[in-house]
């Protein structure tokens, strides 16, 4: 996928999020962010991080339990708030 919603995008945007995922570690657009070092208060930064790169605005009625399980998750949510 290209364009401003590319997993390369979100990659560079989330990455810094993931207090257990070293620098060069590969990131698959599966893999569980939990597990990466994500947890609920880093979420919220991610969020916000989220809306002000791609320039959107998330709503809380778009959320889910999964929207940030991993990368194509936080994909739908980002093109669902398009």
């Amino acid at each position: 996928m290209s364009g401003p919603f590319s997993l390369e995008n979100l990659e560079a945007v989330v990455r810094p999020h993931l207090k257990f995922l070293n620098a060069g570690d590969t990131l698959d657009p599966r893999q569980d962010l939990g597990e990466a070092g994500l947890d609920s208060m880093a979420s919220i930064d991610l969020l916000l991080d989220l809306e002000n790169h791609f320039g959107v605005s998330i709503s809380d009625d778009d959320l889910t339990e999964n929207s940030f399980l991993n990368l194509e998750e936080i994909l739908k949510l980002l093109e669902a708030s398009a």
